[in-house]
């Protein structure tokens, strides 16, 4: 018992030496792709738990919101078409519907930043949009370069729309839902929807919060991902706990 005593008590203090400290993301980027690392398990596991859910009209369309700003939902929502796209024969779109706060060009290393709002504007056809990152079979497209953060985010689904038969799932990196109605708006429109809270750090009122709109308006809630989270408890006691 002494031992199982001074693992709880160590960490116990290290619980308190990073408490309010900023936690990287998930996983590193290499390339525009989420790396090998710990959690490309993480990520697979939810591909996998996506696929075993059943429904009735099938699961194509997966927007991934979040209560607030900066609970990494684009690097969870990356990481999820990456873990779909290494399934054989899986055509996968990742598409950027969060207009307010744009990162995939930067991020994914994308060699244009015509996109969605590109399209809403008439200078880019559905087809010319999508970036194919090699060698899975994704293809990504980013908000765009037009300076236009009210464009209606109903041009989402409709982008979606016209490219639909040409994928077996399309994920949606959408903007937080209890800051804007752009949110809500996707959500009623998709076949199913993620929300992205970050462990320690998102209230539990905001995370009811935003559980109670996507109700609202009707949203299929798949699931739910804790982003970020640190075990303080050591490996050995979780598989006697």
């Amino acid at each position: 018992m002494s031992k199982i005593y001074e693992a709880v008590k160590k960490a116990a203090e290290e619980r308190e030496r990073t408490r309010g400290r900023t936690a990287r993301p998930p996983a590193s980027l290499r390339d525009g792709l989420p790396d090998g690392g710990g959690a490309e398990e993480d990520y697979q596991k939810l591909r996998a738990s996506l696929v075993s859910i059943p429904v009735p009209s099938g699961l194509h369309t997966i927007l991934l919101t979040s209560p607030r700003h900066g609970e990494g939902t684009t690097t969870v929502a990356v990481g999820l078409a990456t873990a779909l796209a290494r399934e054989r024969d899986a055509r996968v779109l990742l598409v950027e519907g969060n207009f307010r706060s744009r990162s995939f060009s930067g991020l994914l290393h994308l060699p244009s930043e015509v996109g969605v709002l590109d399209f809403a504007a008439g200078r880019a056809a559905p087809e010319a949009l999508a970036t194919r990152l090699e060698p899975l079979n994704l293809s990504v497209i980013a908000a765009g370069a037009v300076a236009a953060p009210d464009t209606n985010v109903e041009i989402v689904d409709v982008l979606v729309g016209r490219l639909q038969s040409q994928f077996d799932f399309t994920i949606i990196d959408g903007p937080p839902v209890n800051s804007y109605a752009d949110a809500s708006v996707l959500a009623s429109k998709v076949d199913g929807v993620i929300l992205v809270v970050e462990a320690d750090r998102t209230p539990v009122s905001e995370a009811e919060a935003a559980k109670r709109q996507l109700d609202r308006v009707g949203a299929r809630i798949l699931g739910l991902v804790l982003n970020r989270r640190h075990s303080y408890i050591p490996a050995f006691l979780e598989s006697v706990l």
